[in-house]
Formats: structure tokens, sequence, C-alpha cells
């Protein structure tokens, strides 16, 4: 997220007519974890400007693809994880002692 778009952000949380001009932009979820998806780019955009920050839908989209990616990449870790745990209590409740493989189940 570039630091315009984060300072424009911080900014907007602590500014109640902001707030107020991004209402329905779920200003509150935005941040280094969550840039919604549903908002409108535009309207951040023009509030932004209007502000004094310059922000592009390029920033936008940016921010939203790359947390997008970080969210995959988290998602995906843990779903291996929950996968081999749970391969290994089956194991453990067959008391069996064959080469477990961890993506055959």
């Amino acid at each position: 997220m570039t630091s315009q778009l984060k300072d424009f952000i911080m900014a907007a949380r602590q500014n109640p007519a902001l707030r107020e001009k991004l209402e329905g932009c779920s200003i509150d979820q935005w941040g280094d974890s969550h840039t919604p998806l549903d908002v409108d780019p535009y309207k951040v955009i023009d509030v932004a400007q209007g502000a004094g920050y310059i922000i592009t839908l390029q920033d936008i989209f940016k921010a939203q693809c790359e947390q997008l990616a970080q969210f995959w990449r988290f998602e995906m870790e843990n779903s291996f994880v929950a996968r081999r745990s749970l391969a290994k209590l089956q194991l453990c409740i067959a008391n069996d002692n064959e080469v477990l493989d961890y993506y055959y189940y």
C-alpha cells in the first residue's frame, strides 16, 4: 500500500468530516490486513484529493491485490497445517503405523 494511501486512511479515521464523506466505504476496516473490495474507488480518490492526498485508482487496486495475495497465502498455509493435523489425529485414533500421506486424505 502506498504511503499516501496509508496516510489518507489514518487521517480519514481520525477526521469526522472525512469519515462522513467516506460513509459506505468501510474506512474502519481499511488497513494493513484488509482493503475492502466493495468500495467506490472513485469516491475514495475524490475525497482524498479534496483532503490534499494524491491517490490513484492503481494505488487502490494494488493495495487490494497485495492484501488478497497475503490473505490467500495465509489461508493456504492454514489449510495445509489443518490437513496435516487432521491426518495425524486420524492416524493416532486408528492406531495405524503405516506411512502417512498428508496429501492423500
